[in-house]
């Protein structure tokens, strides 16, 4: 049975859908598939209900929220799909068909949300999906707020989140927490790269279409050259900037793998990957979890709008003295 299989099936076990009214915030951390479980529920519900439709996002009773797109001229053209938030979140695009991303859901994007659900279902429920709620600001969040507490047509709102503490607490209060587990890899796999890809099921789509993760297999090569003092931490900064906020994520895997590598039983696949990369950079456990400590840090920083080359200039000179 597929991860997917597993978080529908628990799901059903817990909301049986037939209720007046849900409000249930999925949560689990960017590329586990929370949007293709949603579309799941939604396709099982459909069929459930004796409900056709070719497409779950296109029947008149669904309504899909996200990250706004604006022309030049400051007016929203459309919410950006998950693929595209996907993009946008791992800090490689922040422009999609000449339109800027907005870095907040707008007060009149709830707005329409809201007049949406006044109206009757055609069938049985208004269903809302918010992709991503982190991203509500605080007018938005108030707007909400009011309607999560009553509709005046039966509803079920889907709020996802990879970060549930970045959702205001009055929000949370109204709303279900459901979390998606994270897929077990039973896969083989032979470097980091490939075990950072397969916990992350939603970048094999990204890296089938877009270049943008393959640099990250240098990582090892270039820490070990910062290392072993036989280059400037600061030579990579301008590549390092182009890598996403994505990077910093695989970094912190890095050097969890360095934290808890000698720990690790024999005959796990991590064991061969972590001594290759001890080989590299043999640093202690103690200095590996200080280093994490910064990275977290700095993952928080990295999401606001900052310079990202002197994002990275400071990152690596901590990096080069830690080392």
């Amino acid at each position: 049975m597929s991860n997917l299989e597993k978080n529908t099936n628990l799901f059903f076990k817990q909301y049986n859908l037939e209720k007046r009214n849900y409000n249930i915030i999925i949560h689990g951390k960017n590329g586990l598939g929370k949007f293709d479980f949603i579309i799941n529920i939604l396709n099982n519900y459909f069929k459930k209900n004796n409900i056709t439709t070719m497409d779950p996002l296109t029947h008149p009773d669904t309504y899909y929220l996200s990250l706004p797109l604006y022309d030049k001229a400051g007016k929203i053209i459309r919410s950006i799909n998950n693929d595209e938030r996907l993009l946008y979140e791992y800090g490689f695009e922040d422009t999609f068909d000449s339109y800027r991303v907005g870095s907040e859901i707008a007060i009149n994007q709830i707005r329409r949300l809201i007049e949406f659900t006044q109206l009757s279902p055609t069938e049985k429920h208004k269903i809302i999906i918010i992709n991503n709620c982190n991203y509500l600001n605080q007018e938005s969040s108030a707007a909400l707020l009011k309607t999560l507490e009553e509709t005046e047509s039966p509803s079920i709102f889907f709020l996802l989140s990879s970060e549930t503490s970045q959702i205001k607490d009055t929000i949370i209060s109204r709303c279900h927490l459901f979390s998606y587990n994270e897929n077990i890899i039973d896969n083989k796999y032979n470097s980091l790269y490939n075990f950072f890809i397969l916990k992350n099921p939603k970048l094999k789509n990204i890296i089938e279409e877009y270049d943008h993760v393959s640099s990250f297999k240098d990582a090892e090569d270039e820490i070990a050259l910062i290392f072993n003092n036989k280059k400037n931490s600061l030579a990579y900064s301008e590549e390092w900037s182009h890598r996403g906020s994505l990077y910093i994520d695989y970094l912190i895997d890095l050097f969890s793998l360095l934290m808890k590598g000698p720990y690790l039983k024999s005959n796990n696949q991590l064991t061969e990957i972590y001594n290759k990369l001890h080989n590299k950079i043999s640093i202690s456990s103690s200095k590996a979890t200080k280093i994490i400590t910064f990275l977290t840090k700095k993952r928080r920083e990295i999401k606001s709008n900052i310079n990202k080359k002197l994002f990275y200039d400071d990152l690596l000179i901590v990096l080069q003295k830690e080392l």
